[in-house]
């Protein structure tokens, strides 16, 4: 099993409180930078809460991210060696624990974790079930992949 989820705007114990009711204890963050203009949600203060709570944290962005890295680069999931690596190492360390993709869009729809990221999963025999904003999971849908 592995679900998605997106931090938008919302507060850290929000996240915690929606990554718990469904078991995750690893958060997968696929941000291209690990940074946000919510603080919360920066690598170093989202990796301490959610250690506070008992979660394993793992910043997957030079992967997985959906966006360059630097002008004029391609996104990371658009190089297939970059984004094989990443599901490779993501796939791990889902497999020892619940694990979550993290992005900072709270729809899936409008993210590259249902766009690109969970048809690569479920084409790697993972169960992928989106988190929304009010807590409830559903499974995605093929019809969201690109």
């Amino acid at each position: 099993m592995l679900y998605t989820i997106g931090h938008g705007a919302t507060t850290v114990d929000d996240l915690l409180r929606r990554l718990e009711s469904h078991g995750v204890r690893m958060v997968l963050d696929v941000r291209s930078q690990p940074y946000s203009r919510h603080p919360q949600f920066n690598k170093a203060e989202l990796e301490a809460e959610l250690a506070a709570d008992g979660i394993g944290y793992r910043w997957l962005g030079v992967h997985l991210g959906g966006k360059p890295l630097r002008p004029g680069a391609a996104a990371p999931v658009d190089d297939p060696v970059l984004l094989e690596a990443g599901i490779t190492e993501a796939a791990g360390l889902a497999a020892g624990a619940t694990g979550a993709l993290l992005c900072a869009e709270l729809d899936p729809v409008h993210c590259h974790r249902a766009t690109v990221l969970a048809p690569r999963f479920a084409a790697a025999r993972f169960t992928v079930m989106h988190i929304y904003a009010d807590g409830t999971a559903a499974p995605h849908q093929p019809s969201l992949d690109v």
